[in-house]
This record gives structure tokens, C-alpha cells and sequence, in this order.
């Protein structure tokens, strides 16, 4: 492609343009061109390259497998509910009493769809009655093997991030292990968080005005949304088997785009199975149980994709989106940052890949 030197002169038939040159100062010049494929960041790339990017997490979501990994995980996480809800509330009981947290959360129970909320409900019983006990030497085994349950949904999520980023897991047992459990007790302690700090904001809001709580439950719910955004972040950063860790502006954009898209969804299949849902004439008394199966595949599978469109995003620019000094392509420790453009899976780009490659260390800046 043509583009005006820094004099003002077009470059000579054969030569590199000027977006493939580095400047003076080593840096090349400034992205959100073409397909972004100088950016230094995902908010420099422009439309034309998000729609490459999308396309290629199309593609991926089938030829991937995305849906299978997807149910495997959701399949432990029913199993796994149980002994995370336990964990939770007896952090909760730092607070108030476990039974305190069960009327607590009957109020959610109380605004899903029937067929959910009545499971729900049921579980709810069960699991503070539970929590009571974890102390007990039957309580303490029983939680042992739910959590090994939870590991092994964690461990199946954590797979299917490193086929997002495109990764093969060389990381020994011991430590993806460890690396399991630190997330399941990591969500436990931050789900038993929210459930006190909910408990506070509705023991402040008693008195309130109407208007007044529909003011605050709102802010509630941006900040749960933020929380939400920063786990997935924290997920997609260290749950890859990838040496060099993504920058964090490489990571938010999937983060925010996944709790988006899941509290847009889970409204909508609420709503859905609330009004016009026909899931208690087709599985009867399973209905709570199918729709709580499809929910968590589909949640599941929201975080898989943000970790796509992540990883996809990395690939978009020739730039280095790993922490650390800039290393050229091959150097960097992960097989998206490593693979830079153009790809031969993208329409309309430069027609010869080995040698735009051979040209991208010139490309590289920060």
C-alpha cells in the first residue's frame, strides 16, 4: 500500500510503505489505519480489523469446539455449585449466620423462573444446613470431594482457554492443581463477599424510599458487572498456558464484551422461560435442572468466547502485546502474539505472508 513518506515522497516501486517503517525514534507511526495491524493496543484497531477479528471467532467457535469444552465444564459445574455455595456461606457467617444468608438469597430465588427458583430454593436449604457442619470431620470430607468436583470444572474451563488462545498445556499436574483450586476457593471467598455485601445494602435500604432503592440496587448491579469484568480479566491473564503474560489493555476489551453479552442473555432466557418457555411441559420436574444446565453452558461459553476475542485481537496487530520489553515474533512467549498478520484465513490481505512476516520486527515498538 502507498502511503506519503515523512517528506511528503511516495516510496519507490518495491519498497516498504511507510507503515511497515519504524521512525526515528524506533517507534512506528501512528495505528488505527487499515486493519490495525500497528496497533498498540485493541482501541487502535479500527472497524474493518474488529470485523476480521470477529469473523475468525466465528470460524473458531465450530472448528474449535468451543460448545463441547463448553458442556464439559458446565457439566462439573452443576456438580460443583454445591460445595462453592458452602464455601461462601460460611464466609458469610463472618458476618451475619448462615441462616441470615439463606433469607437473603431466597429473594433471588424468588425473582428466577419458577422452575429455577424452586431448585434453587431446595439447594438453598440443603447447603446452609451444610455450611453449619463444615467443620465436622464428615463435613470437612464431603466438602474435600466437592471441591475436587469444582477443580475438575475449573480444570476442563482452563483447557478450553488454552484452545482459545491457541496453547497446548505444559504445565505439570501439581501445579495446574494449585492453580485450580486458587480459583475455586478464589470465587467462593469473592461470591461470599457479595452475598455480605448485598446483606448490608439490604439491611441499609429497609427504610428507603422506593425511588432511593431503585437508585442504589442499580449501582449494585454496574459494580457486580465490574467485579464480574475484573475476574474474567484475572481468568483470561493467568489461567493460559502461556509464558508471556497479555498486557492487560489485550485482555479487557473480551472481559467487558463477555459480562456484557452474559447479563444481556441471562435476562433474556429469564424472561424467555419466565413468559413463553415451555421447559416444564417437556422435562417436567428436571425443568429447574435443564435450565440451569443450559444457562451455565451458555455462560461458560460467553468466557470462552471473550478469551477468543482476546486472542484474536492479539493476532490483529504486528505489534507486542506481552509484558516485558518488545521481542520480535517467535520470542514472546504465546502463540498469538507470536503469529501476526496478515493470516491466511483473513480476505483481502497482502498477498505474500512469509514476506510480511519476515518484515515485522521493523514494526515493533513498545
Amino acid at each position: 500500500m502507498a502511503s506519503a513518506s515523512a517528506h511528503g515522497n511516495g516510496p519507490a516501486a518495491g519498497e516498504p510503505s511507510a507503515a511497515d517503517e519504524p521512525s526515528a525514534a524506533g517507534e512506528p507511526p501512528a495505528a488505527g489505519t487499515g486493519v490495525g495491524s500497528d496497533a498498540a493496543g485493541p482501541g487502535e484497531i479500527p472497524w474493518r480489523g474488529w470485523f476480521l477479528i470477529l469473523r475468525r471467532v466465528v470460524r473458531r467457535t465450530l472448528a474449535d469446539n468451543f460448545s463441547l469444552y463448553s458442556a464439559a465444564v458446565a457439566f462439573f459445574a452443576v456438580l460443583s455449585i454445591a460445595p462453592v455455595l458452602v464455601t461462601a456461606l460460611s464466609v458469610y457467617g463472618a458476618v451475619n449466620t448462615p441462616a441470615q444468608a439463606l433469607h437473603h438469597l431466597s429473594g433471588l430465588a424468588a425473582v428466577l423462573p419458577p422452575a429455577l427458583g424452586d431448585v434453587m430454593a431446595d439447594q438453598l436449604v440443603s447447603i446452609t444446613a451444610a455450611s453449619t457442619e463444615v467443620l465436622t470431620v464428615r463435613g470437612l470430607l464431603a466438602l474435600t470431594v466437592a471441591l475436587g468436583t469444582a477443580m475438575t470444572a475449573m480444570t476442563f474451563l482452563v483447557e478450553a482457554l488454552n484452545v482459545a488462545y491457541r496453547e497446548q498445556e505444559t504445565r505439570g499436574v501439581v501445579r495446574r492443581a494449585r492453580l485450580a483450586l486458587t480459583f475455586v476457593l478464589g470465587g467462593a471467598v469473592g461470591l461470599g463477599a457479595v452475598i455480605a455485601g448485598s446483606a448490608l445494602v439490604t439491611r441499609a435500604l429497609r427504610e428507603a424510599p422506593d425511588w432511593f432503592r431503585l437508585v442504589i440496587l442499580t449501582g449494585v448491579w454496574v459494580v457486580l458487572a465490574v467485579l464480574m469484568a475484573l475476574g474474567l480479566g484475572v481468568l483470561y491473564r493467568f489461567a493460559p498456558a502461556r509464558r508471556g503474560r497479555a498486557r492487560w489493555r489485550w485482555i479487557s476489551r473480551g472481559a467487558v464484551a463477555a459480562t456484557t453479552v452474559w447479563l444481556a442473555s441471562s435476562a433474556g432466557l429469564f424472561v424467555y422461560v419466565q413468559n413463553l418457555g415451555t421447559y416444564e411441559r417437556t422435562y417436567g420436574s428436571l425443568a429447574g435442572v435443564a435450565i440451569s444446565m443450559f444457562w451455565l453452558w451458555l455462560t461458560v461459553l460467553l468466557v470462552v468466547l471473550g478469551a477468543a476475542l482476546n486472542a484474536e485481537a492479539e493476532r490483529q496487530t504486528r505489534r507486542d502485546s506481552t509484558v516485558g520489553p518488545s521481542r520480535p515474533p517467535g520470542r514472546r512467549g504465546a502463540v498469538v502474539a507470536d503469529d501476526v498478520p496478515p493470516h491466511p484465513e483473513d480476505p483481502g490481505e497482502a498477498p505474500d505472508v512469509d514476506e510480511a512476516r519476515t518484515t515485522t520486527p521493523l514494526a515493533e515498538g513498545r
